[in-house]
């Protein structure tokens, strides 16, 4: 019988996404073997703040807040870049290409300013960037673009474009609430709201 193979995924940047990709990775790890045919295994994570308390369970020597460490580490084979930001996200992005490693991101603002730079990198180094997580993470909308609906041609694009509008909007058709209202009741944390009213949808609209 053929040995599965493993790939062992470094995780930069451990707040909620990273924490729910670790979380998935090690809870379904028999179904994505099942659909892939490798064994994907969480491995290592990049933090800011060893210490601080986390609600996914992870091991201590599993965290280290040297984000390149993780990158030049050459038991790691996919990296995932959740750290956010621009400059030093594109730097680590570019040396995992360097060391022949596909990266997976959800970083909006990365793929805006570099977008260019960083696919034709990858090219170079003959890795995949993967880029759907950047956009409704939970609906795969890129890969549908690209692929099945090339050939379609697309004036306009509309549509509720974040999590925080989503919830909004919902509070407010179920409860009869008004947008003020959901605001004051609800007590939405300012991160959210943050993502509500800046450049986060431009972006999305942008990739």
């Amino acid at each position: 019988m053929n040995e599965i193979p493993t790939i062992r995924v470094g995780i930069l940047g451990f707040g909620t996404v990273g924490q729910g990709t670790w979380k998935h990775l090690h809870e379904n790890a028999n179904f994505w073997e099942k659909i892939l045919g490798v064994r994907l295994v969480a491995t290592r994570a990049s933090v800011r703040n060893l210490d601080k308390d986390r609600k996914v369970p992870i091991p201590a020597d599993a965290l280290t807040t040297d984000s390149l460490a993780i990158v030049n580490d050459p038991e790691i084979d996919l990296i995932c870049e959740l750290i956010g930001g621009v400059e030093e996200a594109k730097n680590l992005t570019l040396q995992a290409f360097a060391n022949g490693k596909s990266v997976v991101t959800a970083n909006k603002a990365l793929i805006c300013e570099h977008g260019n730079e960083l696919f034709e990198a990858a090219e170079r180094a003959g890795v995949q960037y993967a880029f759907e997580a950047s956009v409704a993470g939970g609906i795969p909308i890129i890969k549908v673009l690209r692929e099945s609906l090339v050939a379609n041609e697309f004036p306009l694009i509309y549509g509720i474009l974040n999590g925080t509008s989503n919830y909004i909007l919902t509070r407010m058709e179920t409860e009869g609430a008004s947008f003020e209202e959901v605001l004051t009741i609800y007590c939405l944390p300012s991160k959210h709201l943050n993502n509500f009213k800046t450049l986060q949808i431009f972006l999305k609209i942008c990739i």
